[in-house]
């Protein structure tokens, strides 16, 4: 009977080797038993190989180069292999031979990696991963097609095997390899025994699952044991899945899983079969974690990968590991499980399981506000509208673990300029001291970098908020004296887009250079932000000079500037290092105006001084005043420039910075045809030529430079008059007349005198632009009333007081203007006074010495 029974056993074991299937076909990438020999879990690599030299990268810690082929015959390719693992590295030359057998390379004490190589007319990399090897011989592989960085770009699924009567591996369907297992195709006694010794056998348990995809529902088939469930590479999210364990021989065993969805976060956990996730919500699941529970915990691990949007396949995380992205706002595309027995080979993983976003925490410091609550993820910390200083801020990174790395900050402060780099969480910038923060350069180190870009922009004083800067770029002001006032900071994905614009983050103080061309040494060396050009107590004129902004892209604009020459008087603008006055015609540079002009004005003034023969430095002017000296021939010796932030530099005097003879215009009304008020033998116009010439006099003997509209008794019409004196645009006008009742001899008496006052009856025809600016209104009533005050005071006549008036003469003329009525000539008594030469003398001082009045105020 024994004898019997093992020839029984033999029979059957003969019909399951013979038993033919019709779809059978040939592996499509081992041709012979070699795969035979790797176990469960294990991982190789079919290279289809062209010749070409190729570097492929297998694994997070593999590189495998190929050389060529070792001869012609294309039979062996040579090869490098490079291993980084566990901070070793090591090199081995290899030779790969097309044959059946793989190549094992041993990796470290318990790991191996298995190569093939087939000849080909194009280059690929397939990766068969062992699923199951059963005792029959039949096999799963699941296989990818990897590019040289090791990435899947194509997923062929898994591939079902079995052994011919010869030994030879075929390529059977899944149902083939189903009933193969299930022992179905077993037949009469030889069959019921193999079931018998297969019911004996350890019962090995599975895992299948099912997603609920977007567009589509649930899929109509369970995936299982390694198979891919999902649309990978549709665009289509995920959006629910459910986990089924089956075949379980352990008790009281069951699987757990949860997932992270869009808006909701993790789930609560589910289990056997329940639908974790969100149906009909049009949520995409991000991340899963998946655990086995109970006995089977004990003898099986869990893996599972997920398909991320933009990511691609995840490494392999296992037994309640987190698998999916979190803070990207990716997909879930497609999803992969497999149960692997305790101590087996695990599936390789070259990329990481999980991406958990990390998170940018900042802390800032504030004037009377100290330090306020901690934001994050491009939140604002500081304040608006409120005009406080951020003074220091604390920076740092959590949920570092899947990107880590650190983060290192400098702040530019008040008085300080640039501080030393901190790193995360500790205080940049100074507390206590009230100095302000103008500036901040952030930047990631570590693995992060690789994987992120930091942006951050601050809110400036007067400026409001700038745009974002990145990865140690500065942002905010230097030289500006502007403080920070709150600052956003964010992470973004390397290469994202950045959260708005980029062009203009940072504002950096222009450096303002100029030389100077001074007699006898020619051009001096430049000079720069305040320093002296020229020369001093040497007794040398300049000539001529070149001015110019340098150093500042992020600030346009230009400089402008005139000199005043000697013999020429203002030479037109130039600009931008261009030269202003003369060389070689050893002409003195007398005074000069200079001004910026667009964008670079809005943050500085430009302020200035000069060296003048005879008088020394200057006070200092500003933006387009003249500093220097007109009229009275004396040389400009040496200069100073800076700039200086807008509204924060000292207060500067016309009269101090420039020393000039002032330029009075002076209009004896009437003349030649038009004789004005005649009354008792007398007229106007010559009353008021002759005091006029008096007026002249006494101003001339004090340096004043005087013009007149008429000298002799000539007739000019009043719009001349205004024109004549806008030519030479003087700093005031005054009109001398000699006033009446207009009807016989009166009693009327005193002295008056006029501003303009608009009237739109009178609109002005030559004076459009000045003749109602509220300046030279403001001027013009105060020249008026010193004059007037003057003139009563030193003749004693009546005070008529002043008033506004259209007169022509005062609303054409550009400059501030007063008319003069010095007395009425048909007032018997006052007409006496005005033809004689002594009060006419008295009457030309007080007119002069009410303008010194006007000029020492003004």
């Amino acid at each position: 009977m024994r004898v019997k029974k093992i020839y029984f056993l033999l029979v059957c074991a003969l019909l399951m080797t013979f038993v033919i299937h019709p779809t059978r076909h040939v592996a499509y990438a081992i041709d012979s038993s070699a795969v035979g020999g790797l176990k469960t879990g294990s991982t190789y690599y079919l290279i289809h190989y062209n010749g070409e030299q190729k570097e492929f990268t297998i694994n997070e810690s593999i590189k495998l180069t190929l050389t060529g082929w070792t001869d012609e015959s294309e039979t062996s390719a040579n090869g490098m292999i490079k291993i980084n693992k566990d901070s070793l590295s090591q090199t081995k030359n290899i030779i790969l031979n097309v044959k059946d057998e793989f190549l094992k390379v041993p990796v470290s004490d318990t790991e191996n990696i298995y190569f093939h190589l087939k000849p080909s007319d194009s280059l690929k990399v397939e990766k068969g991963t062992i699923i199951a090897v059963n005792q029959n011989g039949s096999s799963i592989e699941k296989v990818e097609t990897i590019n040289e960085n090791g990435i899947v770009v194509e997923d062929q699924g898994l591939y079902y095997y079995k052994m011919d009567a010869n030994g030879n591996r075929v390529r059977i369907t899944k149902e083939e390899y189903d009933s193969l297992n299930s022992g179905e195709s077993l037949e009469q006694e030889g069959a019921n025994l193999f079931k018998t010794q297969a019911v004996s056998e350890p019962q090995k348990p599975s895992v299948s699952y099912v997603t609920h995809v977007q567009d589509v529902g649930w899929l109509p088939k369970r995936a299982k044991n390694g198979e891919t469930s999902g649309t990978v590479g549709s665009g289509k999210q995920v959006e629910a899945i459910q986990v089924f364990l089956e075949d379980s021989p352990y008790p009281n065993s069951g699987i757990s899983y949860k997932t992270h969805v869009q808006d909701f976060g993790w789930m609560e956990p589910k289990s056997n079969g329940e639908t974790s996730g969100t149906t009909g919500k049009n949520k995409q699941v991000e991340a899963i974690s998946i655990s086995l529970t109970g006995e089977i915990a004990n003898h099986y691990d869990i893996y599972y990968r997920v398909y991320a949007e933009k990511s691609g396949w995840l490494g392999w995380a296992k037994n309640g590991e987190n698998a999916g992205t979190e803070g990207f706002v990716r997909q879930v595309e497609g999803i992969d499980i497999v149960l692997v027995e305790k101590g087996g080979p695990a599936p390789v993983s070259d990329t990481k399981p999980f991406l958990s976003k990390p998170t940018i925490v900042y802390q800032s410091h504030v004037q009377d506000y100290g330090w306020l609550n901690v934001a994050s993820n491009g939140q604002m910390s500081g304040t608006m509208g409120k005009a406080k200083q951020m003074e220091a801020i604390s920076i740092n990174l959590k949920n570092t673990t899947t990107f880590p790395g650190g983060i290192i900050y400098s702040t530019h402060v008040q008085d300080l300029g640039w501080l030393t780099n901190v790193t995360g969480g500790n205080i940049s910038g100074t507390v206590g001291q009230g100095k302000q923060m103008e500036a901040i350069k952030i930047n990631l180190t570590g693995e992060i970098a690789n994987y992120f870009d930091i942006y951050y922009r601050v809110h400036v004083e007067d400026i409001g908020w700038m745009d974002w800067a990145k990865n140690g770029q500065t942002a905010g002001t230097e030289g500006l004296v502007k403080q920070i006032e709150a600052i956003e900071v964010k992470l973004v994905e390397k290469g994202g887009n950045a959260p708005g614009s980029t062009s203009k983050p940072f504002l950096l103080k222009p450096t303002i250079v100029y030389q100077s061309h001074v007699q006898d040494y020619g051009w001096m060396k430049v000079a720069s932000n305040g320093h002296t050009s020229g020369t001093t107590g040497q007794n040398k004129r300049m000539e001529a000079i070149a001015i110019n902004l340098e150093g500042s892209s992020s600030i346009g604009g230009s400089i402008t500037y005139s000199t005043y020459i000697q013999d020429m008087g203002w030479v037109s603008w130039v600009t931008n290092g261009q030269i202003s006055g003369t060389v070689g015609l050893a002409k003195r540079m007398e005074a000069i105006k200079i001004n910026i002009n667009g964008e670079v004005a809005n943050y500085f003034d430009v302020y200035y001084r000069t060296h003048i023969q005879d008088y020394g430095w200057l006070g200092w002017a500003k933006n387009g005043m003249v500093s220097g000296s007109v009229g009275i021939g004396k040389k400009v010796e040496a200069i100073e420039i800076k700039l200086v932030p807008k509204g924060r530099g000292d207060a500067v005097n016309p009269n101090t910075a420039g020393i000039k003879s002032k330029t009075v215009f002076l209009d004896p009304g009437h003349g030649g045809t038009d004789p004005g008020a005649v009354y008792g033998g007398y007229q106007e116009k010559g009353i008021n030529l002759s005091v006029a010439r008096k007026v002249k006099s006494i101003l001339e003997s004090r340096g004043y430079t005087v013009y007149m509209s008429r000298e002799t008794d000539v007739f000019i019409p009043l719009l001349e008059r205004s024109q004549m004196a806008n030519n030479v645009d003087p700093d005031i006008f005054v009109s001398i007349h000699t006033n009446s009742t207009g009807s016989g001899a009166n009693s009327k008496n005193g002295i008056e005198a006029y501003y303009y006052q608009y009237d739109p009856a009178y609109p002005s025809k030559i004076n459009e632009l000045f003749h109602n600016d509220p300046q030279r209104i403001a001027k013009s009533i105060e020249l008026a009333k010193i004059i007037q005050q003057t003139m009563v005071s030193y003749t004693g006549a009546r005070n008529n007081g002043i008033a506004g008036q259209t007169f022509s003469v005062v609303r054409e003329t550009e400059v501030p203007a007063t008319l003069l009525e010095i007395g009425y000539i048909n007032n018997d008594k006052e007409r006496q006074k005005l033809i004689n030469d002594g009060y006419q003398n008295t009457l030309a001082r007080a007119i002069a010495d009410g303008i010194d009045k006007y000029f020492a105020a003004n």
